[in-house]
């Protein structure tokens, strides 16, 4: 959400020639005014003061709010457009052991040209898995087959050509 318009204005400015208006103050003023204030000149006049307090109970309570923004945006939200970056997760673990090859017709071929047998077991001890966590990638070629729909192990991230 963007900023708002703001509902303030200024109290006095330093503005000169032709831009000059009735808020207008030079730097003289404006050091006068602040060495004033630096001094507590608006607390020490007891006359001053009570006329002042309830207008200097309100700036005190916007200023302590004004300063835990800044205080909130500079370490919560860093530059106020958009938090840090988080940290990079930790690489995850390479995965149980699962399928470890087809069966039936790509197994070896029996003699006098029968029929080939079945593919070896998953090492779940199953004859295959569907549950990713038990699949060993290590087991699986590290470049991509030319055949359509063979799993193949792409630096840890298991793929299907």
């Amino acid at each position: 959400m963007a900023l708002g318009n703001r509902k303030s204005s200024d109290i006095f400015n330093k503005k000169t020639g032709g831009s000059k208006d009735s808020k207008s103050i030079d730097t003289a003023k404006e050091t006068e005014i602040k060495d004033k204030f630096d001094r507590g000149e608006h607390i020490e006049d007891a006359g001053m003061f009570e006329n002042l307090a309830p207008a200097l109970y309100a700036i005190q309570q916007l200023t302590e709010d004004i300063e835990e923004l800044r205080r909130y945006i500079t370490s919560e939200v860093g530059d106020g457009a958009q938090g840090p970056q988080g940290p990079a997760g930790a690489k995850g673990d390479t995965g149980a052991a699962g399928a470890a090859g087809a069966r039936g017709a790509d197994g070896a071929r029996g003699p006098a040209g029968a029929d080939g047998a079945d593919g070896a077991d998953g090492r779940d001890g199953s004859a295959g898995t569907t549950d990713a966590s038990k699949l060993d990638a290590s087991t699986l070629p590290t470049s991509r087959p030319k055949d359509r729909n063979k799993l193949w192990n792409n630096r840890g991230v298991v793929n299907v050509s």
